[in-house]
């Protein structure tokens, strides 16, 4: 671990942990909201304060799930306020990924509280306490996460243009002559910017990413009010208007619709449709808390795809990463190595098998 120390004035310092090696190449970092502490509001029960939350948390879980064997080619940065639990930081280092801590001690960590509906425990809204501390393309100058082979973003549809934008032009300039292709970059759209006035901006910002992925009640406010109920032919349709739009640069890239418990939508020019089913069925008691389930499921995508070359099986790696991240409050508990690692008391690969049984995919 290499950490250096804060001058006498200094309103920040950086600690990084398993760096990767030079000749190593990362194979995702998470971008976006930064990582949150939540406290977790349920009727009739205290709350759970400091739950680690956040894209950038469970986007990285997502990617880490399935990196036993390398876990330093998964990257996270982060920017933490004066006041970050050390304790979950020690849950980063024990993933044993690349991790960088931009410790701001001038400003208090990303904190929000999530409020639950008393009648069927579904998350029903955040509210944000203090200010996001994001990381962006711009702050990784200079380190090997420039150069990953996979990006997730949570953004608006300028976040994701200027990001992109920044990419291109320092990749271009620095490194870009090394690498063989260009990196796979997932897009999950900020809730809060998919409306009407805005679906023909997100259509034209996911022309620069190989995926795009609301959940359905995002898709649904591009066209209107969300529905109370899941229509997947409705969800088949307004998803159709993205890839007619095109996605990507080509226009090859797919959209993937995540659905809760209706499991997810993939969809792409010249390729059938795919729903694949949750994991867990809605009603399964293994259904502790979903928050989150929706970034995992886009890390362990990204990977998974870019080990695969398979929309349809990233989509697998990402139910399944989805699976572990609804099991508890927070995140799920590591123990072992190598193969021997598991989540939850589970071996990921495992469950892998398991759900493609499940399906007839093997």
């Amino acid at each position: 671990m290499q950490i250096n120390p804060p001058q006498s004035d200094a309103t920040s310092s950086t600690t990084n942990t398993q760096p990767t090696a030079a000749n190593t190449r990362i194979r995702l970092v998470a971008l976006g909201n930064g990582v949150w502490l939540d406290d977790i509001c349920r009727a009739g029960c205290e709350p759970i304060k400091n739950v680690p939350g956040g894209s950038v948390t469970f986007a990285t879980l997502g990617a880490r799930l399935f990196a036993a064997d390398e876990p330093s080619r998964i990257a996270m940065t982060f920017n933490a306020g004066h006041d970050f639990p050390e304790h979950i930081i020690d849950v980063f280092r024990s993933w044993d990924i690349d991790l960088t801590i931009h410790k701001l001690h001038d400003k208090p960590s990303s904190r929000g509280l999530v409020f639950y509906e008393e009648a069927n425990n579904n998350r029903k809204g955040f509210q944000r306490l203090t200010e996001p501390l994001p990381v962006t393309i711009k702050d990784l100058q200079g380190t090997p996460s420039l150069k990953t082979q996979g990006f997730e973003f949570f953004g608006t549809a300028q976040y994701i243009e200027e990001q992109v934008a920044d990419l291109v032009k320092l990749r271009w300039n620095k490194i870009i002559r090394h690498i063989k292709t260009e990196p796979f970059i997932v897009w999950e759209p900020h809730p809060k910017s998919c409306t009407p006035d805005t679906l023909k901006a997100h259509q034209e910002a996911a022309k620069l990413v190989d995926v795009f992925s609301p959940n359905h009640e995002e898709l649904h406010s591009f066209f209107g009010e969300p529905l109370e109920s899941v229509d997947t032919d409705l969800i088949e349709e307004q998803a159709r208007s993205f890839v007619k739009a095109g996605i990507g640069p080509m226009g090859e890239g797919c959209i993937v619709v995540r659905a809760a418990g209706h499991g997810c939508l993939i969809m792409a020019r010249h390729v059938k449709s795919h729903w694949l089913p949750p994991y867990y069925p809605a009603d399964s008691d293994k259904v502790v808390d979903a928050t989150g389930a929706g970034n995992a499921f886009l890390g362990a995508f990204a990977v998974g795809f870019c080990s695969t070359g398979s929309n349809v099986e990233a989509a697998v790696y990402g139910t399944v990463a989805a699976s572990f991240a609804l099991e508890q409050v927070g995140l799920p508990v590591r123990a072992g190595e190598g193969d021997e690692e598991t989540w939850n008391d589970c071996r990921v690969m495992d469950r892998v098998h398991e759900y493609r049984q499940r399906l007839q995919l093997d």
